[in-house]
């Protein structure tokens, strides 16, 4: 019975034993899953900063492509502005030389021909008489139906000044 009872107690021992070694084992792999699951959630923080940065990126840069964009379009509208602008300016430049060169044909001295205040179809042009003498400035009417040049003359001629200041009011601006 002694030893029976010393057998029963060394197979306690040895089965208290495995189960510390047993409970050992199981601390140490809970210890490592507490460890690797930690290591998992700061994995998972730095992944979530790392996508809302590369969020914050691609939002700045769609920002920045807008206002190129918008820059881009300001940028042509502009330049098509200047460029309409410029070229109303050369058709008006050009109805203006057109509009001299009608009134030069019924002068004397054409190449000596002055001109100022031109606005639309009207304007005051200074001409050389047959002496050679500039006669003063003198207002003038284009008419684009019948493609005529009025000026004024003196109070002896069609276009006198009273007449003309009636054609003034009515055709030019």
């Amino acid at each position: 019975m002694k030893y029976l009872f010393i057998g029963l107690l060394i197979l306690a021992s040895g089965m208290l034993y495995f189960m510390h070694q047993s409970n050992k084992a199981a601390a140490e792999r809970l210890k490592q899953a507490e460890i690797t699951n930690q290591k998992r959630l700061e994995q998972n923080k730095i992944d979530a900063i790392n996508a809302e940065k590369a969020a914050q990126t691609r939002r700045l840069e769609a920002e920045k492509s807008k206002q190129l964009k918008s820059e881009d379009i300001k940028l042509i509208t502009e330049k098509r502005d200047q460029d309409f602008k410029q070229e109303q300016q050369e058709k008006t430049l050009e109805a203006v030389k057109a509009i001299e060169e009608k009134a030069r044909r019924n002068l004397f001295d054409p190449d000596a021909a002055k001109f100022r205040n031109i606005k639309g179809n009207c304007g005051e042009i200074n001409a050389k008489n047959k002496v050679g003498g500039y006669t003063g400035y003198r207002r003038f009417i284009y008419d684009k139906e019948f493609d005529s040049i009025s000026i004024e003359g003196d109070e002896k001629d069609f276009y006198a000044p009273w007449m003309m200041d009636i054609l003034w009011e009515k055709k030019c601006p």
